[in-house]
């Protein structure tokens, strides 16, 4: 077989997103693509997955491959896997704990991408809660509107872990917190003695800092 270089998986990814192939080659190809995921070129790696995610073979062996996709040494390739995953539907379940793994990602985008597609399958990503709350805390803004997202469209089941979230972190991330719990439950007597508590700890910890200044009420702010 002739080595596959960029140059040869580009041609094969463009051929399989515009033309297809015939069905006596697209086992062919799913063999091949998962061997091209093993290539010391990430750009190879990156262009499998592309393909990977479109070749026309059952949902759950491609999961599986965009799944070992999320553990690659690259960067770019988790990202691109973790973001095909979301076109998946239930499909990807099986992928969930590799998504919730991505939340520890030391790369951002990876990060957010993961968030991002755990949104996508909604209240069966509800293991994933813990994890998005603790993205909320994330520098990157887009990254936080991207957890609090996906932590809404998870649901109700994603309450326990963002009042639990309220024990820790700061002012800044309580409100984060709060705006979330406001939308998902906002009549919950447990979630406001949830809010009230975390907003009488922050006032205590400013007291003893000396300081009053805060940006908004806990119950008023947004992510």
């Amino acid at each position: 077989m002739e080595p596959l270089t960029p140059q040869i998986m580009h041609k094969l990814v463009f051929t399989i997103l515009v033309h297809g192939l015939p069905d006596a080659q697209t086992n062919v190809a799913y063999e091949i693509l998962l061997e091209a995921q093993n290539n010391p070129n990430p750009q190879v790696r990156e262009l499998a997955v592309v393909a990977l995610s479109e070749l026309p073979v059952p949902a759950a062996k491609r999961v599986a491959a965009l799944a070992k996709g999320t553990r690659d040494a690259a960067a770019r390739v988790r990202r691109r896997a973790a973001r095909a995953l979301g076109d998946f539907g239930v499909h990807a379940l099986p992928a969930v704990p590799v998504l919730v793994n991505g939340l520890k990602d030391g790369d951002t985008s990876v990060r957010r991408d993961s968030a991002g597609t755990l949104g996508r399958l909604g209240p069966a990503a509800v293991s994933a809660a813990a994890g998005l709350v603790g993205l909320l805390a994330e520098p990157d803004t887009r990254s936080r509107v991207v957890a609090a997202t996906a932590l809404k469209r998870i649901g109700r089941g994603a309450v326990p872990a963002l009042v639990e979230g309220l024990r820790q972190g700061d002012p800044d991330l309580h409100a984060r917190i709060t705006a979330v719990l406001n939308h998902l439950a906002p009549d919950d007597p447990d979630v406001r003695a949830a809010i009230r508590a975390a907003e009488a700890e922050d006032e205590r910890c400013r007291a003893m800092a000396g300081t009053t200044t805060h940006t908004a009420p806990l119950t008023l702010a947004v992510v």
